[in-house]
């Protein structure tokens, strides 16, 4: 198990390498939810993510032996990005094994800095299988995206930044594999054991979670989730001894809460988070009854989100917002009857985005039309509002899921 020295002893080796990230207060969440809020940026870090802190303190021990034969590793992204900016750091080959699904962006920006990128498997587990198999081949050192003692030190940086940075009494940190927590726990209960270290998961893949609360290494199915950055299926025993031991509680938290997160963090802190990087948000909403007053700090472990991904998010997390709202209008089909529904529309000053008329519906009685429209809107109270002023003017308006 690690130690404090560790991480002191790779805080000097990152120096040079790694960025010590900002620590940004959020007045719009500290007085919504009543307790003093800090953002600490990794999704500012060098690479947009903390993975380089890891990567980078793993390569810069390696024996010449093993740099001969480059690194390899399994990465749905951010890790891959750490090894490849260290390896071409020190001037060694790297190769790294992505799921299929990973973000174009970045696949694109691993081969940029220099790496070998090779598209395996729909998950991570399938994509390090093949990695391991590659290394035995190869003899590349694989460097592992948390089951690793020096990367996991790495990551421990973060705690002392933290630590140097404000006196927290809570500290929220994303979870996949729980390399990241593992670090900072250590490091943060080390120097001030009063404060609460509490991990997020996506709901959709909380392996950690379900193995802290049976206390033995257990895997869970991914589901679907847009924190694929912490979509992993089964941890290993060293993050698990490490997190039962320093972090007092785990907590998930759904879909529509991560694309909300990801709008907040865009909209009102001029922020670009990625999915994993957004989930202490809903986490920090679900515990904050119980850290009313304190200080409490955010890990926004990345923010490499492929702009595709992100438009998705964007237009999810308005709906989830109450700003955007589609609905299925039944009218009469005769001239003017649409006209009649936008300007009654108009009236509730809810902006047209998209119409589609359709009057050829078997569902449909003779002499009538459908019209699903998409409305900007500014709230659920809007969209209530909405809803009832067409009604109250004889228009049949429901609200689409």
């Amino acid at each position: 198990m690690i130690t404090l020295e560790d991480i002191r002893a790779a805080a000097q080796r990152l120096r040079s390498i790694a960025r010590v990230t900002p620590l940004l207060p959020s007045d719009r969440l500290s007085e919504r939810l009543g307790c003093e809020v800090l953002l600490k940026c990794e999704n500012l870090q060098v690479t947009g993510a903390f993975k380089i802190r890891g990567a980078s303190n793993a390569i810069l021990q390696l024996t010449d032996a093993q740099r001969a034969h480059g690194v390899i590793t399994a990465s749905a992204g951010n890790h891959a990005q750490g090894v490849a900016a260290a390896a071409r750091a020190v001037g060694i080959e790297a190769t790294i094994v992505m799921p299929e699904p990973t973000p174009v962006m970045k696949v694109q920006r691993t081969t940029d800095l220099g790496s070998h990128v090779i598209l395996h498997g729909e998950s991570f587990d399938e994509a390090e299988a093949e990695a391991y198999r590659l290394a035995d081949e190869s003899g590349a050192y694989f460097v592992h995206p948390f089951d690793d003692d020096a990367v996991i030190a790495g990551q421990g940086t973060i705690g002392l930044e933290i630590l140097e940075q404000c006196a927290p009494d809570c500290v929220i940190v994303p979870i996949g594999g729980g390399g990241l927590i593992s670090g900072i726990a250590t490091a943060i209960k080390s120097l001030r054991p009063e404060t609460t270290i509490i991990g997020v998961q996506a709901a959709n893949a909380p392996a950690m979670q379900r193995s802290c609360e049976l206390r033995e290494l257990t895997a869970a199915p991914v589901r679907g989730t847009i924190a694929e950055g912490i979509a992993v299926g089964e941890p290993c025993t060293r993050t698990l001894e490490i997190i039962l031991e320093r972090v007092d509680d785990i907590v998930t938290v759904a879909e529509r809460d991560i694309a909300r997160a990801i709008l907040e963090l865009l909209e009102h802190h001029r922020l670009v988070a990625e999915g994993a990087g957004a989930t202490p948000v809903p986490a920090l909403e679900a515990c904050c009854p119980d850290l009313e007053g304190q200080t409490v700090v955010l890990v926004i472990s990345g923010g490499n989100a492929d702009v595709t991904t992100l438009a998705g998010v964007i237009d999810r997390g308005l709906v989830e917002a109450g700003r955007a709202v589609k609905l299925e209008v039944t009218l009469i089909d005769r001239p003017g009857a649409l006209a009649k529904l936008t300007a009654a529309i108009a009236e509730v000053r809810a902006n047209i985005v998209q119409v589609h008329h359709d009057r050829l519906s078997v569902d449909l009685e003779l002499g009538q039309a459908e019209v699903e429209i998409v409305l900007a809107t500014r709230g659920h109270e809007h969209v209530t509002e909405v809803l009832d002023h067409l009604r109250a003017n004889g228009w049949d308006a429901r609200r689409m899921d």
